[in-house]
């Protein structure tokens, strides 16, 4: 009985391990996955380059939660604005050619409500409008 479930879980590990590019959670399926096998603790330290807290840590978090416990729970902060907001202003950048920086911190201010605290964010904006502007022309020359 114990071995199917061992063999069952493996068997979800390793389809999930095949469809998952995020490396920190490939290391945590990897290390449950090798556990299940029957290797130490010591060997899978050696062999992925963990600490023993780490092994044990993810095996716990297995147990208690299945595959969604190997999950990165943070995904990070949401942008400012919208994937189609970001390329209306790309789009406006790219019809607006050399406004300056405070011409678009006022469109971005007016049409958006938005203030990035830093400067770079603006930067960022400006350098996708230029590559999307040389890709485009690119394609179109």
């Amino acid at each position: 009985m114990k071995y199917k479930h061992i063999k069952k879980q493996t068997q979800a590990l390793d389809q999930w391990i095949k469809n998952n590019s995020e490396p920190r959670e490939l290391k945590r399926a990897m290390v449950v996955k090798l556990t299940l096998q029957g290797l130490s603790y010591n060997s899978i330290a050696n062999y992925l380059n963990v600490s023993n807290g780490f092994i044990s840590k993810w095996n716990k978090r297995f147990k208690e939660s299945g595959l969604e416990g190997l999950k990165l729970s943070y995904k990070g902060s949401s942008g400012y604005l919208t994937k189609q907001q970001k390329q209306d202003v790309i789009n406006w950048l790219n019809k607006n050619d050399n406004q300056g920086l405070e011409k678009i911190k006022c469109y971005l201010r007016e049409k958006y409500d938005i203030n990035f605290k830093s400067n770079s964010s603006y930067y960022n904006l400006i350098k996708e409008a230029q590559s999307c502007f040389l890709q485009f022309s690119a394609e179109y020359f």
